[in-house]
């Protein structure tokens, strides 16, 4: 496996698991282009063996990917057969089966338009018999749920005339039900943004319908906002992308383990997803998955199989010409909230921060919503030779919604608590936190806590800094130091807060409901270098510049006002100010830097040197070293 040092061969043999087969298998899926990327990780599916009795969802696509490249094709459509037989002789199991119903019809009909000329006409019956047991007019649901079953349901009408579905809607009352709702959520997406933007979990199964629908629809105006709306979400993930590290504040994340988006990831598929389309300086480990579960080939081959529909060539020229540091704004618009979000980006690490505040006429209630279940307000990834490793937040105990009658605590990393600000300014984090007494008092539903890897924290150590116990920690390619002025401690192996391979930071006072903490951030730049590569002194040279230039205060009614403060002067000499909001109550000035009130971002999708554009308009601007290119999204 070249270009991969031994320790990091160490490290991704560390993360090996066994396949059905029983057989250990490690893969590496390379390529210096998007076609050379993605051929090489249909490559690796094809020599994956899926499981015989398999999950639609994620065993087809093995399949399909075989029909596609004439390899294996007898066994495929045997298996393929097999899958959808079962499903037509368990249709109870598949109405119970939640989202399954959305992901299987995505996987069927995107597979059939792209394999129905290789199928025999028995495989071809089956798909449309077991597509005619679907219900595709359905609003509810999240999004990329909604759009799996309305898309599918739409190439269904346009494939078969005659196609009814489960609850009797004919291929034109399927047409006209769904046809104006997809053209609006396709403009949406394109002027407002996609609300699951930068979802480590889901971003690409919006991408995977989209794409289906700009390669296979029949009806021109769909396929052509479709093509539209492909190109504007890849041009979104050009800023987050650092060069094999994914960076941004997610509003998807189904725990801790979700937000490992640094170069050797194999938790999350945006992380693949994206080095398909921009690569990187390094080869990129998956796992080759025959199990019948998660794995990243049965999202991501929608992307990357080779057809009409391909990325810009000129996005990949852009990427290649970023230069770091650099920083920018992004901004996600929901139904009921802004995500205002600011990424700093250096050689070796990102740090995201966001604000999420409801617009004017929602801020009642505001804390009860879907808006903080799956979210985090910061996100700090590092270049790290070892998988699963890097990656530091804050985290606050929340239940699944939020809802006020959820009952138990959702799993460590998922979601936030509504009641922590956090604002990030370059190299630097702050947050302040000040949970209402009305908000879920039993079970308790606010503490924090702050989970510090031992794998991918090379050196830790504690050190006192003019009145606060500072964590600075060395990660091998960047360092970091955290502080909270309240009393903390490590949680003890087997507590609440207990993540594998982690010191979980948590408050000694578990009942405080008001705090804050400091996050300063820096490269190893030649200040820092120690000559014998000794990790601790330069973790103490660290420590030297924050004694000498950190200046830390809380405000005078910190300890007993609704609306606490802190100011902070960062190693640059920026002071960043934070006063408590609650999620009820609209932004108005409580960011500052150097004195002066930060405007929230709501303006902007995206603004940076490289790329911006404004909300509710259809023209992206990117910056180019030959000037600036304008491409409207008609």
């Amino acid at each position: 496996m070249k270009n991969l040092s031994y320790h990091r061969i160490i490290c991704l043999l560390a993360g090996i698991f066994l396949t059905s087969a029983g057989h250990a298998q490690i893969t590496v899926i390379h390529g210096s282009t998007y076609e050379e990327r993605s051929h090489s990780l249909v490559d690796q599916m094809l020599q994956a063996q899926p499981a015989v009795n398999g999950n639609i969802k994620y065993v087809s696509p093995f399949y399909f990917a075989r029909l596609w490249r004439d390899h294996e094709k007898e066994t495929a459509i045997k298996r393929l057969s097999e899958m959808y037989q079962y499903q037509l002789e368990h249709t109870e199991a598949f109405y119970n089966s939640g989202s399954d119903m959305d992901f299987f019809a995505h996987a069927t009909m995107h597979g059939y338009m792209l394999t129905k000329e290789k199928m025999p006409d028995s495989l071809r019956q089956k798909i449309k018999d077991f597509m005619k047991i679907g219900k595709y007019t359905r609003d509810n649901g999240t999004l990329n749920m909604k759009l799996m079953h309305q898309t599918s349901g739409l190439l269904c009408a346009e494939e078969w005339p005659d196609f009814v579905d489960a609850d009797g809607k004919n291929a034109l009352q399927l047409k006209e039900f769904l046809h104006d709702r997809i053209i609006h959520t396709l403009k949406h997406f394109i002027t407002q943004n996609c609300p699951e933007s930068d979802a480590f979990t889901y971003l690409g199964t919006n991408l995977q319908y989209v794409r289906m629908l700009a390669e296979f629809s029949k009806d021109e105006d769909i396929r052509s906002n479709a093509l539209n709306t492909y190109h504007h979400m890849i041009a979104q993930l050009l800023l987050p992308w650092n060069q094999g590290l994914y960076c941004a504040n997610p509003p998807r994340c189904k725990g801790w383990k979700n937000l490992y988006t640094g170069n050797l990831s194999t938790g999350v598929q945006l992380v693949q997803l994206t080095w398909l389309f921009y690569g990187s300086p390094d080869e990129r480990i998956i796992y080759r998955e025959a199990a019948n579960k998660d794995n990243f080939g049965c999202f991501n081959f929608w992307l990357a199989y080779q057809r009409n529909v391909k990325p810009l060539p000129f996005l990949q020229s852009l990427n290649k010409t970023k230069s770091y540091p650099y920083d920018f704004e992004a901004l996600r618009i929901d139904s009921k909230h802004y995500s205002c979000r600011y990424t700093y980006q250096n050689h070796n690490y990102g740090l995201s921060t966001q604000t999420i505040e409801a617009f004017p006429d929602k801020l009642k209630d505001f804390q009860y919503t879907y808006a903080f279940k799956e979210t985090k307000n910061i996100h700090l990834v590092w270049q790290s030779g070892c998988s699963e490793a890097s990656v530091f937040s804050v985290c606050h105990d929340n239940p699944e919604r939020p809802q006020i009658y959820q009952s138990n605590s959702n799993k460590l990393g998922y979601g936030e608590n509504p009641y922590h600000r956090v604002f990030g300014y370059g190299k630097s984090a702050i947050g302040i936190y000040n949970v209402a007494e009305s908000y879920m008092n039993l079970p308790v539903f606010y503490q924090m806590y702050v989970p510090f890897s031992r794998k991918g924290i090379k050196k830790r150590i504690v050190k006192k800094i003019n009145g606060l116990s500072w964590i600075l920690c060395h990660t091998g390619s960047m360092m970091f130091a955290f502080a909270t002025p309240e009393d903390w401690t490590f949680e003890t192996s087997g507590g609440k807060y207990d993540i594998k391979e982690h010191d979980v930071l948590i408050l000694k006072d578990k009942k405080c409901r008001r705090g804050s903490w400091v996050l300063e951030t820096t490269e190893i730049t030649e200040r820092y270098k120690d000559a014998q590569g000794n990790l601790k002194a330069e973790l103490e040279k660290f420590a030297s510049d924050i004694q000498q230039k950190v200046k830390f205060t809380r405000s005078a009614g910190y300890e007993t006002s609704n609306t606490p403060g802190i100011s902070y002067t960062n190693l640059q000499g920026n002071t960043l100010e934070l006063t408590f909001f609650s999620p009820e109550t609209a932004y108005n000035g409580q960011y500052k830097l150097n004195g002066t009130p930060r405007k929230l971002n709501t303006e902007y999708i995206s603004k940076s040197k490289y790329m911006e554009q404004k909300a509710g308009s259809n023209i992206l601007l990117f910056h180019t070293p030959e000037g600036t290119k304008s491409l409207k999204m008609e």
